[in-house]
């Protein structure tokens, strides 16, 4: 758990919680808060030599490829998804040609990077957003040209690439998945623009269980997540986010998830919930499917 990315105190709550459930059976666990220090972490899971990692890392380095990398050449089986899966996730532009050559509906976006110029050939309002980013971090809304230059700025300080991407308006809707089938679907009804960091983790947004929609929109999102999930290769879990525009009766893939948070205010325990299964059988389930590529 932790990391040195911008999602170490999420990755840090999905630990622990995670850590917590585990102390409650015979699992003989060690926590890794992972930090700079790469050697040191390689020497202590070396010396500790555990069957099973449970990856709870976020963001940077845990989500991207890359601990699941150093995993492989330890052959230490992991939970959640190895290492290309994961690395083509997090990126969001080039997971969305290949959901888009799947059939998926996406928004339209282009690339942008620091200091270089683009053409925008997409109308306002716009979302900009770290390319492989997480947990809505850095994610501005751009209404008009006026915010352009300034948004731009303010997301450059800390951003070398990112994405500029139209605005889906619409309902916000995700959906798990677990053992590679369709775990179950929530609506995320916030006062803000869209479903952010702080709708997220501070003044969290209300969450609906199987929302009502229309049946073949219901069908839709299930067939769109579980290509998504198959065509890259996610292993056992996922989760899809999606916008439903209910005016052009369609859904868009905003990106899927390989390491969907589990946490007290997290989407996906609360979908597995539903169905009777509990957080502890749950992280069972989980690390039960681990698996060393």
């Amino acid at each position: 758990m932790g990391g040195t990315s911008s999602e170490r105190k999420i990755s840090l709550k999905t630990g622990n919680q995670v850590l917590s459930s585990f102390q409650k059976k015979n699992y003989n666990v060690k926590k890794f808060i992972i930090g700079k220090n790469l050697k040191k972490f390689v020497r202590e899971i070396i010396e500790f030599s555990p069957n099973i990692v449970f990856n709870a890392l976020h963001g940077k380095f845990g989500e991207d490829g890359q601990v699941q990398s150093i995993l492989n050449t330890l052959k230490i089986p992991y939970t959640h998804s190895g290492a290309c899966t994961s690395s083509i996730a997090m990126n969001k532009y080039f997971s969305k040609i290949i959901f888009g050559n799947f059939g998926i509906p996406c928004p339209k976006g282009i690339l942008i990077e620091k200091n270089t110029k683009f053409t925008l050939k997409i109308p306002f309002p716009l979302v900009l957003k770290p390319v492989d980013g997480g947990s809505s971090i850095d994610v501005l809304l751009i209404k008009n040209n006026k915010e352009l230059v300034s948004k731009l700025n303010k997301f450059f300080s800390s951003n070398k690439i990112g994405m500029l991407e139209e605005f889906i308006p619409g309902r916000e809707i995700t959906v798990g998945v677990l053992d590679n089938k369709i775990l179950g679907s929530i609506e995320i009804i916030s006062n803000e623009s869209f479903y952010n960091y702080k709708s997220k983790y501070i003044s969290v947004a209300k969450h609906v269980l199987s929302p009502k929609l229309p049946n073949h929109i219901k069908k839709k999102l299930g067939e769109y997540t579980l290509t998504a999930h198959k065509s890259i290769g996610c292993n056992y879990l996922s989760r899809a986010d999606f916008r439903y525009n209910e005016k052009k009766n369609q859904v868009y893939l905003l990106e899927i998830n390989t390491q969907p948070g589990l946490t007290k205010n997290s989407l996906l325990p609360e979908m597995a919930a539903e169905i009777g299964i509990n957080f502890d059988e749950l992280c069972s389930k989980i690390v039960e499917n681990a698996q060393c590529e």
